[in-house]
């Protein structure tokens, strides 16, 4: 280790523990900023809730935080909280530490990175108390007695622009991804729910349905659209990399989209029918419990893995037959329609696990639109995603360079000048 002239100090001494434990539903009428594991998780923002929807106690979260997960496995867990982010109270699971950071002698994004270093990470982790897995936690005079070095506070000022920068691009990709899907959501809702399209006279008429255009049909999935179970493989045949990509389960998220981190790689025997292709449509078919959050919906490969890979039994492909119009980007979108939507999990059943029959993605009804107007939202959709995966890709090799840079910095081992 470097660290030239670089003080040690305790975490206490940097930081204090400030968890005023509150009940948000004595203020049912107000709104909070919630801040939770299970969003942490995924990976995603916090929530709105009025405080009559959380019963239970939570911590207080003052502006301008860091918030510590205490519990495994999600130790180590690191949340930075910017009061700009949100005029509302804030309030946070009581599984986080929120800290504050005394700034005569450092800056929020400045222990926000030092939080995240592997070998204080690792220290931190070695002290959890209780039984193995899940019960172990870090108790807060343990996170405090830490010991940590900070440079002056100039240099962590410069250390940190470096990482936020990085930081910074990657979250402005995922927010540009968020927007353009939205907007392909919108534009589809617009044109094909309620029939506010270009060229549109208006003029409807009754079907079984409901109301259409006319001059589009109710169309039946199974004559317009293939669908197909994927592999039931066997778990000798799963390995690290250099093998076939499976898609499985785990890549489609809830509420729909594609998960990049639950691809499988397979090195066992697969038929041609097990195959799928960048750009083609997947559907989950399964789900613990009958919540809804999985089953049913849809995901497109997306190009990460190469031209070719294989799909699971846990779910099904879904393609145009060859006098179809309709593309992926299009089928994608409809799934998500609430209305064919219920006809789907409609032929859902299970006791335990949800399994969704193959008859939830042939006999579900839609309104078939012309060509040109499907072939319009299709190319819009299209241009979307594929620049949402160019921005994932970008995310992967930004992540990658801050990995890097993170330890050196943060260990004096790489020099900033002025």
């Amino acid at each position: 280790m470097k660290f030239e002239n670089w003080k040690k100090h305790k975490l206490g001494d940097v930081v204090s523990l400030n968890a005023k434990s509150l009940n948000p539903s004595q203020y049912s009428e107000i709104l909070f900023d919630y801040f939770s594991l299970p969003a942490f998780d995924f990976n995603k923002q916090s929530e709105l809730v009025l405080g009559n929807a959380i019963m239970s106690n939570k911590y207080l979260v003052p502006d301008n935080s860091i918030l510590f997960s205490k519990l495994n496995p999600r130790i180590p867990r690191v949340w930075k909280i910017n009061s700009h982010k949100s005029v509302h109270k804030k309030i946070c699971s009581t599984e986080f530490l929120p800290l504050q950071v005394n700034e005569k002698l450092s800056t929020l994004d400045f222990i926000f990175y030092v939080l995240q270093t592997n070998s204080l990470l690792a220290e931190i982790k070695g002290k959890a108390t209780g039984t193995s897995g899940s019960h172990q936690r870090i108790r807060p005079d343990d996170l405090l007695e830490t010991e940590i070095f900070l440079p002056s506070l100039e240099l962590q000022k410069k250390i940190s622009a470096i990482l936020s920068t990085l930081d910074d691009k990657i979250e402005l990709n995922k927010q540009i991804n968020k927007t353009q899907d939205k907007i392909s959501k919108t534009i589809f809702k617009e044109w094909f729910v309620d029939f506010n399209f270009p060229t549109g006279t208006g003029k409807m008429k009754e079907t079984e349905i409901g109301k259409i255009p006319v001059g589009w049909k109710v169309e039946t999935f199974e004559n317009v659209f293939d669908a197909d179970r994927g592999l039931s493989y066997k778990g000798a045949g799963l390995t690290q990399s250099y093998a076939t990509p499976m898609h499985n389960l785990n890549s489609v998220l809830e509420g729909g989209g594609y998960k990049t981190i639950g691809i499988k790689y397979y090195n066992g025997d697969y038929k041609d029918k097990h195959i799928v292709n960048a750009g083609e449509l997947i559907i989950a078919n399964t789900e613990q419990g009958h919540k809804y959050l999985l089953i049913g919906f849809p995901a497109i490969v997306p190009n990460f893995y190469g031209d070719t890979g294989i799909f699971s039994h846990h779910i099904y492909r879904m393609r145009a037959k060859k006098n179809c119009y309709l593309t992926a980007d299009f089928m994608y979108h409809l799934l998500l329609q609430q209305q064919v939507r219920e006809q789907v999990i409609g032929f859902a059943n299970g006791t335990t696990v949800n399994m969704l029959k193959i008859e939830g993605l042939q006999k579900p009804k839609f309104a078939m639109p012309p060509k040109e107007l499907a072939d319009k939202f299709s190319a819009i959709a299209k241009t979307n995603r594929l620049q949402a995966e160019q921005n994932i890709e970008e995310n992967k090799t930004l992540s990658s360079l801050r990995d890097f840079l993170l330890p050196k910095l943060m260990k004096g081992e790489v020099r900033i000048k002025n």
